[in-house]
């Protein structure tokens, strides 16, 4: 596998990829993260394990979804600063197709791209890019057999399941040098995050919209 150039991550913003890539799966599986509802359910806050606060906001349509993370200040008198933001975008369906990671001064750093199995509905690729330079190589373009500039991530991830249907650990290729997927994001090592405001039916529903796998 080809080797990128090594992205460097502020260490509050590392901090934050940590612990709020999981921060939604402690709404239902840790015990001492409670959401608090406002502004007519749309905004949620939790306290997560380390301290930190993630709030979620959402569009009155429903369609956007801002998570903000906060940690204390270093060196601060308890005062906290915000070192992360991604804004989720989702279609008709009610499924997340891309986001966009900010860092603390709202600088753009990454950009992802969510794909769902044609079928199924279910969550199956997850691209993440560097939105600060574009990285990729130039390919031909049989239909006019000229070069083209192609990009490629910077780190993809291909959601399984079992034959049950249960999630099982994603496969992950992650160029920048020396940094895993669970460095950047987590155990969990996923971006992508259950909408906080839906309801668990225990269901999957199929999107006509989604995008097939290799596309």
């Amino acid at each position: 596998m080809k080797t990128m150039q090594k992205i460097q991550i502020p260490k509050l913003f590392k901090k934050a990829l940590l612990t709020g890539t999981c921060a939604i799966l402690a709404l239902t599986t840790v015990g001492t993260a409670q959401p608090k509802d406002s502004e007519a359910n749309n905004v949620r806050i939790m306290r997560n394990e380390d301290g930190s606060f993630t709030e979620f906001r959402r569009s009155p349509d429903q369609r956007i979804i801002e998570r903000r993370t906060y940690a204390d200040r270093q060196g601060g008198a308890g005062d906290r600063v915000l070192i992360m933001t991604i804004i989720y975008r989702k279609d008709k369906n009610g499924k997340l197709r891309s986001g966009k990671i900010h860092d603390g001064s709202g600088k753009v750093l990454y950009r992802v791209v969510y794909g769902y199995h044609r079928t199924s509905g279910k969550l199956v690729a997850e691209d993440m890019f560097d939105a600060r330079v574009k990285r990729g190589d130039a390919e031909i373009d049989p239909a006019t057999n000229k070069a083209v500039f192609k990009e490629k991530p910077v780190r993809c991830l291909r959601h399984r399941y079992d034959a049950q249907g249960q999630q099982l650990k994603p496969l992950v290729v992650c160029a920048p040098a020396g940094k895993t997927a669970e460095e950047l994001f987590g155990v969990e090592g996923s971006s992508y995050i259950e909408d906080p405001w839906a309801k668990k039916s225990g269901t999957n529903t199929t999107n006509p919209n989604s995008t097939p796998v290799g596309r």
